[in-house]
């Protein structure tokens, strides 16, 4: 069974908006708003893979790369207009809670292979 029961499934098109829960079991390319005046922020999953997880932020000139690899590890990370940051361990998967000034971004590794992820705007 999935360990990651996903609100919003597989689509990456739930994502555009700045809010979504999906599954992820391949590497893939989500496109939404970021923090900056609705900047084109987009997020790749390089890497998943049992309790594994890699992936990269761009957004507008700001870059930021998380990973976390183990049973319940994940990465939070912060947007900001100016400016990122990111803090990676143990997480549950639990969706976190929006920030004022920040978009959030979680990724939870699975032990099947499947990440879950989560994109939340204020």
């Amino acid at each position: 069974s999935l360990s990651a029961a996903a609100a919003d499934g597989t689509d990456v098109g739930a994502c555009t908006d700045g809010n979504c829960e999906i599954a992820v079991t391949e590497p893939v390319t989500i496109h939404f708003r970021g923090p900056a005046d609705g900047s084109r922020t987009t997020l790749s999953v390089t890497t998943v893979g049992p309790n594994e997880i890699e992936y990269e932020v761009k957004s507008g000139s700001n870059r930021s790369k998380g990973g976390a690899s183990g049973p319940g590890q994940g990465c939070l990370t912060y947007l900001r207009e100016h400016g990122s940051g990111n803090s990676c361990g143990t997480l549950d998967s639990t969706r976190p809670s929006p920030r004022p000034d920040a978009v959030v971004i979680q990724a939870t590794t699975g032990a099947d292979g499947t990440a879950l992820l989560h994109i939340v705007s204020p």
